[in-house]
């Protein structure tokens, strides 16, 4: 009967879902996100990493990547020009065993920070720039110990000073 009560609580937050939608109400943010630079000033051509905290809500867990069969959290930073990103580094995740279907997974519960290795061109380091803004998303589906979540995204934003010539 608790399995059955498991599914009625899962169909709820689904069907519940288009309706947020339809009424512009926002579901809940289930994570935190920040996101933080280097703190010196970078220059033209220079290597620098973006780190991206992220905190899950007391009782919520992520999936890490790596999990085949279920969304896993995702860090995306938005195309700039004179900015590259390399692939996203994540932390190594925590074996969690989830009841509900007895599946050991991968899983982010406690606050991480996942690495996103940058370069500064010099279309964004011109004489006249003094920062840059890195901006992107946190893409992630969140759970508790009993049913998973509609797939959420939390932005992010943070300023590069640069370093170099200034008028």
């Amino acid at each position: 009967m608790r399995y059955a009560g498991s599914i009625a609580i899962a169909l709820l937050v689904i069907v519940a879902a288009p309706a947020r939608a339809q009424f512009g109400l926002k579901a809940p943010q289930r994570l935190s996100v920040a996101a933080d630079t280097p703190a010196k000033p970078v220059a033209a051509g220079e290597r620098f990493a973006l780190s991206v905290r992220i905190v899950p809500n007391p009782g919520i867990h992520v999936y890490a990547p790596g999990n085949p069969e279920n969304i896993p959290v995702s860090v995306t930073v938005t195309a700039q020009a004179g900015l590259t990103a390399d692939a996203p580094k994540f932390p190594r995740a925590e074996d969690f065993f989830f009841g509900p279907t007895a599946e050991n997974l991968k899983v982010y519960t406690k606050p991480f920070v996942v690495t996103v290795p940058m370069k500064v061109e010099g279309a964004a380091a011109g004489k006249s720039a003094r920062e840059v803004t890195v901006a992107g998303s946190v893409r992630y589906q969140a759970c508790n110990d009993r049913v998973c979540f509609p797939p959420q995204s939390a932005p992010f934003e943070a300023r590069v000073a640069l370093a170099g010539e200034r008028r």
